[in-house]
């Protein structure tokens, strides 16, 4: 598979492939985020490896960027055609329920999925109230901020560059075009040269004439 084809092509398994790539990459950047800044044992342990990199972090990010998947598709297949075509009261009303669904999911998630996540593997996470809302806002609407953000940008770019793309086949069609009009043009002195002589065969009473006055108008009825 060729680097154009990976990007350009519509076909399903490039498609597929393309978009599987994409979510691995963010998959694998939030498990990473997480490993490095998430703190969610007590500062006087010492976190076990198979509880930072595990399966209780790598579901917890598979099903965060389930989510975003899920929103994601949803905001460029349906929320962005809506803005493009400048309705703005659909467009508004859709990203207002965008962003509730993802606070909902986010704060289920945080605050009744992940502890059950983190159960089966024996740690205990003590919730704090006072900060109950902002892990929602974080993981929900902050984090895909970037996530649609990255996803409108490559389908933009990707957009002008076909655009462009097609922009410059046009043009060289219509120069094509243009020059084999001026290569089926009759030059006017040939033309008048041509018709000149036909008269002067016809003045001689050659017979060469008729053929000649035949052959021109093949020609022109070919141009026309």
């Amino acid at each position: 598979m060729q680097w154009h084809e990976f990007i350009f092509s519509d076909k399903t398994k490039h498609r597929l492939f393309r978009h599987i790539t994409f979510w691995l990459a963010w998959w694998i950047y939030f498990l990473l985020c997480y490993y490095l800044f998430q703190q969610p044992f007590p500062s006087d342990r010492i976190k076990p490896f198979y509880l930072t990199i595990g399966p209780p972090l790598t579901i917890k990010t598979f099903l965060l960027v389930l989510l975003y998947v899920i929103a994601c598709y949803g905001l460029i297949y349906l929320l962005l055609p809506q803005i493009i075509k400048s309705k703005w009261l659909k467009a508004a009303a859709g990203i207002v329920l965008l962003c509730v669904f993802l606070f909902t999911a986010s704060y289920f998630m945080y605050w009744d999925l992940f502890p059950w996540i983190d159960s089966l593997s024996g740690y205990h996470k003590v919730n704090d109230s006072l900060t109950r809302f902002w892990p929602a806002v974080s993981l929900g609407l902050l984090n895909f901020t970037k996530v649609a953000a990255a996803a409108a940008i490559i389908k933009y770019v990707k957009y002008w560059w076909l655009k462009q793309k097609e922009s410059e086949r046009l043009d060289r069609e219509k120069i094509n075009a243009e020059l084999q009009l001026l290569k089926a043009q009759v030059h006017p002195d040939f033309l008048f040269k041509t018709l000149n002589n036909i008269y002067t065969h016809a003045l001689a009473g050659s017979p060469r004439a008729s053929g000649m006055l035949l052959k021109l108008s093949d020609l022109l009825s070919y141009m026309l």
